[in-house]
């Protein structure tokens, strides 16, 4: 398994000033990135399977229809449906060694923007400036390609492949359907996956990096994110942030798109409380 250049480091530094609070938007070199938690409003996802063209399909909420029932003995009343409940996000403990390790070692699986692509080289990447900055032995089980129900490998396949004796002290995932798939396919997915790190590494912290896109979160690109995002709120304990892009010009993040994405993921990491 590969190791992030940055995991040697044996402590991190401050990013003083960089506060992520629902939404943090960054933008240098006309790129803008932030991380912003779940909102409880968010539409449900539909679940027809993606056109390979690539064109849009509404969401489920746009095609609901807008005549709700009239409550009963009261037919000029309508039942207002209950609002769901708030997303809370999880309390962590700041990360300290285990095992007799000098530094906490990180999972980080995901695909090619976790396995640098983009980068000029593996130390301008966003999983070695993690690293860096926060002094953790990250762990690299990446490969470009890889999704959730993605042609092998798929993001389960990483997982497995992981050595079983790494006990790590936190799995990021970080990925994107990978695929054209239906959307219960990725719900599925995204149930295995959890499921297989409980089963693999037992109750580590858990946080989930969802899709992001050049020019951002859109049309069908959209339905996805939201599907996985949604998946991954099922377990409480479960981090997500949701990566929010503006003006991102080329496919995959050059360096300064890597250290911004670095900078955001650091930030909301202290946030959760998982670094000091």
């Amino acid at each position: 398994m590969r190791r992030a250049p940055g995991s040697s480091a044996s402590a991190g530094f401050s990013l003083a000033g960089f506060l992520v609070v629902l939404l943090a938007i960054v933008v240098i070199g006309g790129t803008a990135v932030g991380y912003a938690r779940w909102q409880s409003d968010i539409a449900a996802a539909t679940d027809t399977a993606i056109d390979p063209a690539g064109s849009d399909t509404a969401d489920a909420a746009d095609e609901a229809d807008d005549d709700l029932p009239a409550a009963p003995d009261s037919p000029d009343e309508v039942v207002e449906e209950p609002e769901e409940p708030a997303y809370e996000d999880p309390t962590f403990q700041v990360l300290e060694p285990t095992e007799n390790r000098p530094q906490p070692v990180v999972l980080l699986v995901g695909d090619g923007y976790a396995d640098g692509r983009g980068a000029s080289n593996a130390g301008t990447a966003y999983s070695s400036l993690l690293a860096r900055d926060l002094g953790w032995d990250v762990r690299l089980a990446t490969m470009t390609g890889a999704g959730y129900v993605s042609t092998p490998p798929t993001l389960l396949d990483l997982l497995v492949q992981s050595p079983p004796d790494l006990a790590p002290d936190l799995v990021i995932v970080q990925g994107a359907y990978g695929a054209d798939a239906p959307n219960d396919a990725a719900k599925s997915a995204v149930e295995e996956l959890r499921t297989t790190i409980e089963s693999q590494y037992g109750d580590v912290p858990v946080v989930v990096v969802t899709a992001f896109a050049p020019d951002g979160i859109t049309g069908q690109l959209e339905t996805r994110e939201r599907t996985v995002a949604r998946a991954w709120r099922e377990d409480p304990d479960v981090l997500v942030l949701r990566p929010q892009l503006d003006g991102w010009s080329d496919p995959s993040p050059d360096d300064a798109g890597h250290e911004l994405i670095a900078t955001e993921l650091v930030a909301a990491l202290r946030e959760a409380g998982l670094a000091p």
